[in-house]
């Protein structure tokens, strides 16, 4: 009877060793859609990521073409299939409590707008922990509502947001639109194992230098979105970075 237990153990412990799991992390980032033409937007949006992969959509950046007030912004993504954003043409003065979707601000709080610091995302092997970083010139550069709390430390937040994830998570994500050598001096000595940046500058793709950490930039308004697929096999996480074009 011991050696059958034993031998159950082992089978179990093998099959979880050896089996195969995916998630595709999609990322529209600077997307700038036309809002006049919502219906074309959405069946492309639709059609790009069906797949029998668990999906993920994640915007940031700049969500719509032309300037619109905040609940242009918030009618469109919850519209289109989006489940997280951190778009930069939100301001931070509508919001509600009944959306499709979660915005991510780790270093912006409001008391009346639903704002979440991070993110943890779980299949059966997979747990990922994302967070969102807006850069301090944000504030400079637009009118955010007064009411929003903005946190100009963050090196101090993206820090908090990782070593929390870390106790939660198996792999870590920071969202950011700062620029990609802050974004590097930032995760320096973090345990993030990518970066994908929502600034409204393409960059390079690489690994930084601290060997650990990849970082990666796309632009959707120029026909691409970027899919991070994170691949569970013999007990660890690898990772692929994917360019796809919007068809």
């Amino acid at each position: 009877m011991k050696k059958t237990i034993i031998i159950i153990f082992y089978l179990i412990s093998a099959i979880f060793l050896f089996s195969i799991e995916h998630l595709d992390l999609n990322f529209f980032i600077e997307p700038r859609f036309d809002e006049n033409n919502i219906d074309k937007e959405k069946f492309v949006l639709e059609n790009t990521v069906n797949d029998s992969i668990i999906q993920v959509n994640i915007f940031g950046g700049t969500i719509l073409k032309e300037a619109n007030s905040d609940s242009s912004i918030i009618a469109f993504l919850d519209s289109v299939n989006c489940q997280y954003a951190c778009p930069i043409d939100f301001l931070f003065y509508e919001g509600s409590d009944t959306l499709n979707f979660q915005f991510i601000a780790s270093n912006i709080k409001h008391e009346e707008i639903p704002l979440i610091e991070n993110i943890i995302l779980q299949t059966d092997s997979i747990s990922v922990g994302i967070f969102s970083i807006y850069t301090p010139d944000f504030t400079v550069k637009n009118e955010i509502n007064p009411d929003a709390e903005f946190d100009f430390d963050v090196f101090e937040d993206a820090a908090e947001q990782a070593k929390f994830l870390k106790k939660k998570s198996d792999f870590i994500i920071m969202l950011s639109n700062m620029t990609k050598y802050i974004d590097e001096d930032i995760v320096e000595d973090l345990p993030v194992d990518v970066v994908v940046s929502f600034d409204y500058q393409k960059k390079k793709n690489e690994l930084f230098s601290n060997n650990r950490t990849n970082y990666y930039s796309i632009l959707c308004h120029r026909g691409f979105f970027g899919k991070l697929r994170l691949i569970f096999e013999n007990g660890k996480i690898t990772r692929e970075w994917i360019e796809e074009k919007i068809e």
